[in-house]
């Protein structure tokens, strides 16, 4: 838990510059337009995850949602300036199809005609809102190799004529003038008579120039197409560009399911919160889907060296789900491109802040996608990000440790101690100390002892909030007095994963009584947990936290114990894999969150966790699923407990498999279904040499023919 899912009232945190894939992937190093076929390991989250991006990735979207981050061509041109009646385009009416859709009312006047384009827009250098441009500024997207665009309409009558096209826009005069105009239909003008129900229309992209499209979207209807009428009355919905490979571009999910508007909580649905995606990306990295973890690195890589305000080096809290980059023609006061935070007309204060351990977890993500993919770019960030840390947040009082993090517009310092904070910074800067020791740069063998230096002035902090099985939350504001008017699981599960191995400390704690009191301290029934001790419902629990203690469980070699847990889990999740963040509504943390009304004016409310399918709660149950941990620590994966179906074991460089029939052919697969080696056996027992395969995860597949089963088997040197 990094403080990602506080619920901040913010009017619409919708924000008119969202946008999801745009048409410059050369301007990240790394990224591709050619797809990659992966195939899924076995864990349903994972699953889940995998089908979210590869949507994504061959998606463009003119509107889905009010808001949605993935939205294109945000601004809303009118076509007509007569001076007559002017249509109403409500886009927050609730749709079928998702949160909302596109409800469109135009009051007819004799001979009159009307309506809008969903163009792009310019941001100058300085300016703080976008302008309505029609071609005099290079703001176009490049949709090559869109195949089709989509969209869903219906009338209210099923008698309303409307137009539907895209593109044209700056006609063939304008400087960036659009590559193409295409329209739904050429007959009858351009007009089609809409159905009183909701139909799909297609308009087909072969042939068409789509190199720099500013309007992506445009409708028109005319009083002479709809005589007889006192109104034209329609909707619009899901209105996308459809590709057949996937782009690949830089990418951030969003962490929540989306609500209804009329929901207050729906200020969050379109946040894509930074240490979400960054145990994403590890998952990914981890499991051998490295082109998608790519993504989501490059994401993060972007984010960290342009943003807005800062100089390189920081991360906020969170940015606008889908693609983060500026649009094309869209710049900062800096007058660059820049990371774009959610938050409209109020900057979302939460997403804007930074925080000591998100800034470290992203330096966890960096470093696992470098160390399978060698792109020192990632390491480089990952410094950079180190050193803002020290510059920033660490601490010369006698307490030690690094204080939380930057709230807000106003850039008010943090004083307080996290001890979650710490453990994450320990845990990277540990991590980024390993892989500079690698080469012999001397430098870099420098930085690395600088680094774990660091990572120990955080690590005894830690310690020092440990007492008898319990880590206490952390300070105080003075950054001294223990806070102790709260408990939370999340600094248990984190403290165990990051302390485990280091050698250093034995005697200093215990990961046995760490593990009894949470196990006490946040039951909620058997094998399932709540974040903190104080929740007065005993039936709601943490589904994030629940899994955490799973991945803790097998660490500590309790395969019982993460058997009961992952029962819970897996009965919990839903039908697609995803997973809730709670039981119930409302689970509270006993901590409080800011919220920002459209005034500016600032309150501090409870801050809970809702029954809302959540990214890091679904990232760490396919953790769980994988037997894995998301930390770096100098043994990284988990011992998986082994079936007794299969009943096998690896042993010093060898698969020990026992009560065989004889005659069976065994076959090792990796977890992106990867074939190594088959071997036939002969006798109820066989050996087989693995030392050339990698440390990692793996199925061994055995079949006689007749039947087959497999199991996962952990191969750790």
């Amino acid at each position: 838990m990094e403080g990602r899912n506080f619920y901040r009232i913010i009017g619409m945190t919708v924000c008119l510059v969202t946008v999801y894939v745009l048409s410059f992937s050369q301007a990240i190093p790394g990224s591709s337009r050619a797809g990659m076929e992966l195939r899924i390991g076995n864990s349903s989250a994972l699953d889940y995850l995998m089908r979210q991006i590869s949507a994504a990735n061959k998606q463009m979207v003119v509107f889905r949602d009010y808001g949605d981050g993935s939205n294109l061509f945000t601004q809303r041109a009118l076509m007509n300036t007569s001076g007559k009646n002017y249509p109403v385009m409500d886009e927050m009416s609730p749709s079928p199809y998702g949160v909302s859709c596109i409800h469109v009312t135009y009051k007819m006047t004799s001979s009159d005609w009307n309506g809008y384009s969903f163009i792009t827009g310019y941001m100058a250098k300085g300016d703080t809102e976008p302008t309505l441009d029609f071609g005099d500024h290079d703001t176009g997207f490049d949709l090559t190799g869109a195949t089709k665009l989509t969209f869903k309409a219906k009338g209210a009558t099923g008698k309303e004529s409307v137009k539907f096209y895209f593109g044209g826009l700056g006609g063939t005069s304008a400087p960036y003038h659009d590559s193409d105009e295409v329209f739904l239909t050429t007959d009858n003008n351009g007009f089609i008579t809409l159905t009183s129900d909701w139909k799909e229309y297609t308009i087909d992209l072969k042939g068409k120039d789509l190199s720099r499209i500013a309007c992506g979207f445009a409708w028109v209807t005319s009083e002479p197409e709809n005589h007889g009428l006192a109104n034209v009355e329609f909707y619009l919905d899901d209105i996308i560009f459809h590709f057949d490979f996937e782009r690949n571009d830089p990418l951030f999910l969003r962490s929540y399911a989306p609500l209804p508007l009329d929901d207050e909580r729906s200020v969050i649905n379109n946040i894509s919160y930074v240490y979400d995606n960054a145990i994403l990306a590890i998952l990914l990295a981890q499991t051998g889907h490295v082109n998608y973890a790519v993504q989501i690195a490059n994401a993060l890589e972007f984010c960290v060296d342009n943003d807005s305000e800062y100089q390189s080096g920081i991360i906020r809290n969170g940015y606008v789900n889908g693609y983060p980059l500026s649009f094309p023609g869209w710049y900062s006061p800096k007058g660059s491109m820049f990371a774009r935070l959610p938050g409209y007309p109020v900057p979302d204060l939460y997403a804007s802040s930074l925080n000591a351990g998100v800034m470290a977890w992203t330096i966890e993500a960096l470093l696992t996608v470098y160390e399978k993919t060698d792109a020192t770019r990632f390491l480089n960030t990952a410094k950079l990000l180190a050193e803002q840390i020290i510059y920033n947040f660490g601490s010369n009082d006698a307490a030690g440790g690094f204080t939380g993090g930057i709230e807000g517009l106003d850039k008010t310092k943090l004083t307080y101690k996290s001890c979650e904070h710490n453990e994450d910074i320990y845990a990277a800067f540990k991590h980024l100390a390993n892989e500079l020791k690698k080469g012999n740069d001397p430098a870099d063998i420098a930085l690395a002892a600088k680094y774990l230096g660091e990572a120990k002035k955080a690590r005894d902090f830690v310690l020092s909030m440990y007492e008898d099985g319990c880590f206490w939350v952390g300070t105080t504001n003075d950054g001294l007095t223990i806070n102790k008017s709260n408990r939370a699981l999340d600094a248990h599960t984190w403290g165990i994963l990051t302390l485990i191995n280091d050698g250093e400390i034995t005697g200093k704690w215990n990961s046995g009584k760490v593990y009894e009191f949470a196990s006490k301290t946040f039951a909620r029934g058997d094998y399932k947990y709540e974040y903190n001790d104080t929740d007065t419902d005993p039936t709601n629990w943490w589904r994030e936290g629940t899994a955490q203690m799973a991945v803790v469980a097998l660490q500590l070699g309790k395969t019982a114990d993460y058997e009961r847990i992952m029962q819970n889990l897996n009965a919990a999740a839903e039908e697609d894999g995803s997973i809730c963040a709670a039981a119930k509504d409302s689970l509270t943390t006993g901590f409080e969150t800011i919220i920002v009304n459209e005034n500016g004016d600032i309150s501090y409310v409870p801050w809970y966790y809702d029954h809302r399918v959540s990214l890091a709660s679904t990232v760490w149950l396919a953790f769980a699923q994988l037997y894995r941990s998301p930390y770096w620590v100098d043994n990284e994966r988990i011992d998986a407990p082994v079936a007794s179906a299969l009943n096998v074991n690896y042993i010093d460089g060898s698969l020990k498999l026992s009560g065989l029939s004889g005659g069976e052919t065994v076959t090792v697969y990796d977890v992106n279904g990867r074939q190594f080696l088959t071997q036939k056996t002969s006798n109820v027992s066989a050996t087989i040499d693995v030392s050339a395969l990698a440390d990692g995860i793996y199925l061994v597949k055995v079949a006689d023919g007749s039947k087959a089963a497999t199991e996962k088997v952990f191969i750790r040197r």
